[in-house]
């Protein structure tokens, strides 16, 4: 069902990965916290979640445009930096496989973020 997705498949041994995903995590864990904490979730729900409102329907869109905006940002640094330190026999600091996701993110990512603005 899950293809090739293993234990495997986790970079265990590579430290860029791991804390990135770490970091991530914790931000998601302290929004769903202070969401659950002040009790915003039927707020949440019953107003924006499921709401067939156009304005907010549009408000949501465009937080999630820039959010992808910020995200295809950040690849695109990684994918410079990377470029700037791998010259001559220096390999950088990402491994090909990395670069590769990376890049095939940033690409999905800002293609789908041009076609939605055009």
């Amino acid at each position: 069902m899950l293809g090739k997705l293993s234990w495997a498949a986790i970079p265990f041994s590579e430290p860029l990965p791991l804390i990135s995903t770490a970091v991530v995590a914790i931000v998601i864990l302290v929004a769903l916290g202070i969401v659950t904490v002040k009790g915003w979730w039927p707020y949440l729900w019953r107003e924006w979640l499921t709401s067939v409102d156009h304005k907010r329907i549009g408000v949501m869109y465009v937080t999630l445009g820039l959010v992808m905006l910020l995200r295809g940002f950040a690849d695109a640094l990684m994918m410079r930096s990377q470029q700037a330190l791998a010259i001559g026999t220096a390999q950088g600091y990402l491994p090909p496989e990395h670069y590769n996701q990376i890049f095939s993110a940033h690409g999905t990512i800002m293609t789908g973020h041009c076609r939605s603005q055009g």
